[in-house]
């Protein structure tokens, strides 16, 4: 009687085991074919090395996560991030975003686009989801928030200056899709979200330093309990 009993436990557990495992979700990767990524490379929120988890723009196509998937019922790629994910070197909140491979300076043209969505906030409602940085300390140069529903633009008209910040959309809700731009032309800047722009320059102090764009779900939040966020990003292009 003892071993029929146990031979049931085993039964259940075998069965409870193999429901769990069908229970996984499954990730997509993101397909080449919609989605050139090849100049960006992916930080991810997972500790390693005792920093963060870094995949090469070669090694994309190949890869997926709970943090980093593709959709296919609205053909986006999903950027999701929690509070309580491994932050880089230097910054107090976690990402999952993409870096720009190919670093310049502020002197001839560049530009990033992105179409997008905001599916989820933290529990700040702050998620960076545009950027231009540097290597140095103060250099974010460029920031696009999105700030429980008004998406705006931070700067620093100096490097390691105070952010200056301008709001160009109020009330957008979560799922809604937008666009935005950053066009550099030498130290003059112009953000455009949807339909609203602003023009700004920055002063002399950043023609030394080398930048890049980065763009995905920068989560300004590290608090407990834990808030996550998700991104979805429709098209996302440069022009180097």
């Amino acid at each position: 009687m003892q071993n029929r009993f146990k031979n049931i436990a085993k039964a259940g557990l075998f069965v409870l085991c193999s429901n769990f495992s069908y229970a996984q979700k499954t990730y997509i990767p993101v397909p080449q074919s919609q989605f050139d990524l090849s100049d960006f490379n992916l930080q991810l929120p997972i500790e390693k090395n005792n920093s963060i988890t870094i995949i090469k723009g070669a090694d994309i196509p190949k890869f997926s996560s709970e943090n980093f998937y593709f959709s296919p019922e609205d053909t986006s790629i999903r950027l999701f991030c929690s509070s309580d994910g491994k932050t880089t070197q230097g910054s107090h909140y976690p990402r999952t975003e993409l870096r720009q491979i190919s670093e310049w300076h502020f002197e001839n043209q560049h530009h990033l686009q992105v179409k997008m969505a905001v599916l989820k906030q933290p529990g700040t409602g702050k998620i960076i989801i545009g950027q231009i940085h540097g290597n140095s300390k103060g250099t974010e140069a460029v920031k696009i928030w999105w700030n429980n529903g008004n998406l705006q633009v931070g700067f620093k008209k100096e490097v390691d200056d105070k952010e200056q910040r301008i709001t160009l959309l109020k009330n957008i809700p979560l799922g809604q899709v937008f666009e935005y731009s950053i066009e550099q032309n030498n130290l003059n800047i112009q953000v455009k979200i949807n339909q609203q722009t602003t023009v700004f320059s920055l002063g002399n102090s950043w023609k030394h330093e080398s930048v890049y764009f980065k763009a995905g779900n920068y989560l300004q939040d590290n608090k407990f309990p834990v808030t996550s966020g998700t991104v979805a990003i429709y098209q996302i292009k440069t022009n180097s």
